[in-house]
């Protein structure tokens, strides 16, 4: 079996590449970004993939793509034109070229927009909010459309938010999540743009590159989203559990009220078609906690 992973140098990205070398995986990898470090059991390529024919080299001898490669929300919404450059046309243009392999895109709750039901399942529909929703919620429909005619096979995976990104990671207006555990492991002044009893739907890095790989060396095909997996939780309780591993006296609560509609307003969530298909979560807050940590 013959894998490309696009977006490889980014946060996610390494971690499925840390998950394929840790499963010894037996096929071949090519890891593709604009900028990667070399990885000692794959092969790293550094390319930018919205060139004119980048992609065919890319693709060239590949089985099965997981496309991990964007322009963060943040970054997208100060320049829709680089948005619709990377977040859409990009991965139009790889459904178009994909000629009936398989493929895993790398979707987002973004889709959902800021206005949120009492509770959230498979059949909740969609509003997105931002210029990296709309471009998201319009390669969902692409990749529905090209299953029916049958010219890729795979899934679209809605991703919620990942921890712990990189410190200061910029261009995501979801960063204070990640922040929460550097802060407590520095011990650090750390202001959250939210309330204490906001919440998030969070996956750890390990549990998300768990979940792409699952898919990526998976069989089914589904049209419609999925979406994963998540743990909800409340802003200050997530503090009190990552102070396990760290001080949080000095985190403290400011609300911006956009920054909490769009990113910490989460209700309770229901994913049977994940579970269905083998998809499993971090269970519980401290045990994705313990993920976030021991992934560091």
């Amino acid at each position: 079996m013959r894998l490309a992973i696009t977006g490889a140098g980014g946060f996610v990205g390494r971690a499925v590449a840390r998950h394929l070398s840790d499963m010894q995986f037996d096929g071949t990898v090519r890891l593709i970004d604009r900028e990667i470090s070399g990885h000692s059991d794959f092969e790293s390529v550094k390319l930018d993939l919205a060139d004119p024919g980048a992609l065919d080299g890319a693709l060239e001898g590949v089985d099965r793509v997981l496309h991990l490669a964007a322009l963060p929300g943040g970054a997208a919404q100060a320049d829709p034109a680089l948005s619709q450059k990377i977040n859409l046309d990009l991965s139009l243009n790889l459904l178009e070229r994909m000629d009936g392999r398989r493929l895993v895109y790398a979707s987002s709750i973004a889709v959902f927009g800021d206005s949120f039901p009492t509770a959230v399942d498979d059949e909740t529909v969609v509003h997105p909010a931002s210029v990296y929703g709309t471009h998201k919620r319009m390669v969902e429909l692409a990749f529905a459309d090209a299953v029916r005619r049958q010219a890729v096979t795979g899934a679209a995976l809605r991703l919620s938010g990942i921890v712990a990104r990189p410190s200061l990671a910029e261009g995501f207006g979801s960063a204070f999540l990640s922040d929460v555990f550097h802060a407590v492991r520095g011990g650090e002044a750390c202001t959250l743009p939210v309330s204490p009893d906001a919440t998030s739907w969070l996956m750890s890095v390990k549990t998300c590159a768990k979940a792409l790989v699952h898919a990526l060396l998976s069989d089914f095909t589904e049209p419609d989203p999925i979406m994963l997996p998540a743990v909800r939780a409340p802003m200050q309780v997530l503090v009190k559990s990552a102070a396990r591993y760290g001080d949080s006296s000095k985190i403290s609560f400011q609300r911006d009220d956009t920054i909490q509609r769009l990113f910490a307003s989460h209700p309770s969530l229901t994913t049977h078609k994940a579970a269905s298909l083998g998809f499993t979560g971090d269970l519980t807050l401290d045990g994705l906690v313990d993920n976030v940590f021991a992934y560091a």
